[in-house]
């Protein structure tokens, strides 16, 4: 299989945000062949039509920001500064992860029927990435973040804690350049591993939003 980081010709949206969501059980699948009349594998209601579960909000903006980033071209200085293609693509990759984050919580919330202002509040209550990781997403779910990661598939739950402990660590290197200037430690091998961690940082998400918020479906929490 190809590598993320060096497909340059096409979205990779496409190919990472090729998700969809059966508009009767809210379960996310990936199974595109699906035609309409077709029955959804988890609820068995005939499919109407693909609807994307990604399609409506930010996220796939974000996975091309974070391509393109990436495949940018400026001038080049001494041949160990930081580059600002790499930099760009640490920075939009840090927002596509808070973007899925928010989205996943958000939607697991009005699936309980919860208040749009008490939703608000909460966000606004936790506006700093590690808040949202940590105590909100706690007190949302039941779990910790990390028990909920390795609680989801167990064939990719090794992907997915890999994937995790790159998002602390692009968080980490994020903070040091915004508060300190700091880009040293962003380099080439870096960007190449976010980029090429997209599909599975999506997946994780997706995966999440089956766990814990397609079961409140229909039930009103």
């Amino acid at each position: 299989m190809i590598p993320l980081s060096e497909i340059d010709g096409q979205e990779l949206s496409t190919l990472v945000c090729n998700h969809f969501i059966c508009r009767n059980c809210g379960v996310i699948y990936r199974d595109a062949t699906l035609q309409k009349g077709n029955l959804c594998k988890h609820c068995n209601a005939p499919i109407e039509s693909h609807r994307y579960a990604f399609s409506l909000n930010n996220i796939p903006v974000l996975v091309d920001l974070v391509q393109q980033a990436y495949h940018s071209q400026s001038p080049t200085g001494h041949s160990s500064a930081p580059l600002g293609q790499d930099v760009g693509t640490v920075l939009f990759y840090c927002s596509l992860r808070e973007a899925l984050l928010n989205t996943f919580i958000v939607t697991n919330l009005r699936t309980r029927n919860i208040d749009e202002a008490l939703i608000s509040r909460m966000l606004d209550d936790n506006k700093l990435a590690s808040q949202k990781f940590g105590g909100l997403f706690t007190s949302v779910i039941g779990t910790k973040w990390k028990d909920a990661i390795s609680d989801l598939s167990p064939t990719r739950a090794k992907d997915y804690m890999a994937v995790s402990e790159l998002m602390q660590e692009a968080a980490k290197l994020r903070n040091e350049f915004l508060h300190e200037g700091d880009a040293w430690r962003i380099n080439r091998d870096f960007a190449k591993r976010c980029v090429d961690s997209l599909g599975q940082l999506v997946s994780m998400f997706a995966e999440l939003h089956n766990k814990y918020t397609q079961p409140l479906f229909h039930r009103g929490a």
